[in-house]
């Protein structure tokens, strides 16, 4: 049953490899573009200030080098990987932006003129955002290059290490100070005023890069400043609720704009006094028990009892989320402040960062990757309160009752209608949670339909009208999960932790635009 999806998979890398490869300046490298058009096969394009570059964004093709190995793993070929790892050892020595690399939110590389370009409206910064890059295949091809990268992310995006206030940008630091995982550290009050907007999006990137460089060295040192940072978070807690905030300081611009709660709520919630670290919208809700749920518990998986701390933290915070955010009534999440009291329905009095006056806020349908952390985490911890929650949420999304958690599933609709790769995740961590069949046979069907409804021309999108495929397609990688599944080990394949890719930056008569939608989402005329 296994074949079928694999050999789709490598169906797709094979015309990646032949069509997205280097060949569009005077000299070819071993990147590839960023995605291509699903008829002509000619690279996505951008234009910024007069110019067109051909974009190879490396943190934005992470799941297709993970496609690579795993497909290499699975079928016993080893063209896949080792061109996997000619692309990365290439990117490691030519991309290097100081100690960084030239990747990200708002950096790429322009194939055409073999020259780094950036966003015209933002500068040239280094960001991740839940990005949770590929450091193992990295340090498999260039160990030191690889530690001297998750360094330097850390050097150039924390700004004052005393209390680990990072900005979501940085730049190549001058370097000079203390060896950079022996700077000093002080345990300070949470909420502070700084210049940085030290958002879990991008604060999950760092402890993330740095718990993966002690799994890979042994180093207790970064594994320490992983764990500060992550319990900065912590910090925000509400000692009432348990819910934390999506940042722990204030941020304020001089000059240019201070908190953004408290400019557009400061009057309108004056009895709670609502900052931006106390105010969760459920875009933010969905990160802090999603993706970098996803992140924090995959990491204490891999690490074993050294990671413990990111496991246990990310199972509060489901908890407390789904205590006072989550509706089992309309299986939502709730804008909530972190005192526990829901917004939803709030009309606005100004307009601001939250909306425009007169909108109200509103609630958000939970998705099935939150179904997917809510039943990883039952599965870590075995606590029934996340199996009933990821129960409620499977009903909201369509998929029947998953019943008890020692119960079989009779209830479970086989017929359910999704394609999404996702979908296969959530439908494995069920399986791998409870030992089902049943819930296999879901993450089957998923993955037919995915074949029906997302495999176009040999190509994985929405549908066939799109106008643009993009390598770094979340699609393959799901198959091959679920291939290796149904071969017996499923740890053959890399592992994926809910982290996504995007570029953002200006685009000519268009302003900011990000390329997943303003690229991926374009539809031919049918």
């Amino acid at each position: 049953m296994s074949q079928r999806f694999i050999q789709a998979v490598r169906r797709y890398a094979d015309l990646m490899l032949d069509k997205a490869s280097d060949r569009f300046g005077t000299v070819s490298t071993p990147l590839f573009a960023d995605g291509v058009d699903s008829l002509t096969f000619e690279p996505v394009r951008w234009q910024s200030q007069g110019e067109t570059w051909v974009l190879s964004n490396l943190a934005n093709q992470q799941n297709w080098l993970r496609t690579l190995d795993g497909l290499s793993e699975l079928t016993g070929l080893s063209r896949y990987r080792e061109r996997a790892e000619h692309t990365v050892s290439y990117a490691l020595e030519e991309l290097r932006y100081g100690q960084l690399l030239y990747w990200g939110g708002h950096m790429a590389f322009d194939l055409q003129t073999r020259q780094p370009v950036y966003a015209s409206d933002k500068g040239p910064q280094h960001e991740l955002k839940c990005h949770y890059p590929y450091y193992e295949l990295m340090n498999r091809v260039n160990p030191e290059r690889t530690k001297a990268y998750i360094g330097a992310l850390w050097e150039s995006h924390v700004t004052d290490w005393s209390r680990l206030e990072f900005s979501r940008h940085g730049q190549p630091a001058a370097g000079g100070g203390s060896p950079v995982w022996d700077r000093g550290y002080e345990e300070s009050p949470v909420f502070f005023t700084g210049k940085g907007l030290t958002f879990i999006n991008a604060g999950s990137d760092l402890y993330y890069a740095a718990a993966m460089l002690y799994r890979f060295s042994g180093d207790e040192r970064p594994l320490r400043w992983a764990k500060r940072l992550a319990e900065r978070y912590t910090d925000t807690r509400n000692p009432e609720t348990g819910l934390g905030g999506y940042q722990f300081s204030i941020s304020v611009l001089p000059g240019v704009r201070g908190d953004r709660a408290v400019e557009q709520f400061g009057e309108q919630l004056k009895e709670h006094a609502p900052i931006e670290a106390t105010l969760s919208m459920p875009r933010q809700v969905h990160t802090v028990i999603g993706e970098a749920a996803l992140c924090r518990m995959l990491l204490g998986e891999a690490l074993g009892e050294a990671g413990a701390l990111f496991r246990d933290r990310a199972v509060e915070d489901l908890l407390s989320y789904g205590q006072y955010s989550y509706d089992f009534t309309d299986h939502s999440i709730h804008p909530v402040l972190t005192n526990g009291t829901r917004l939803t329905g709030l009309v606005l009095e100004k307009s601001g960062y939250y909306g425009k006056r007169g909108e109200r806020l509103n609630s958000a349908k939970a998705d099935l990757l939150l179904l997917w952390s809510y039943t990883l985490g039952y599965r870590l911890t075995g606590d029934e309160t996340l199996w009933s929650i990821a129960r409620s949420m499977a009903q909201g999304i369509g998929l029947g009752d998953i019943g008890t958690e020692s119960g079989e599933p009779s209830g479970l609709n086989l017929a359910f209608r999704c394609s999404k790769p996702v979908g296969i995740f959530a439908a494995l961590e069920l399986y791998r949670a409870t030992g089902r069949s049943r819930f296999l046979q879901l993450a089957q069907r998923i993955g037919d339909q995915l074949l029906l409804h997302r495999h176009h021309r040999g190509l994985f999108m929405p549908s066939p009208h799109h106008r643009y495929a993009k390598l770094d397609a979340l699609e393959p990688l799901a198959l091959l999960h679920l291939a290796a599944e149904l071969e017996g080990d499923r740890t053959r394949v890399p592992m994926y932790c809910g982290g996504k890719s995007f570029f953002a930056a200006a685009h000519d008569g268009y302003g900011h635009e990000t390329d997943n939608t303003f690229i991926y989402g374009e539809v031919r005329e049918k």
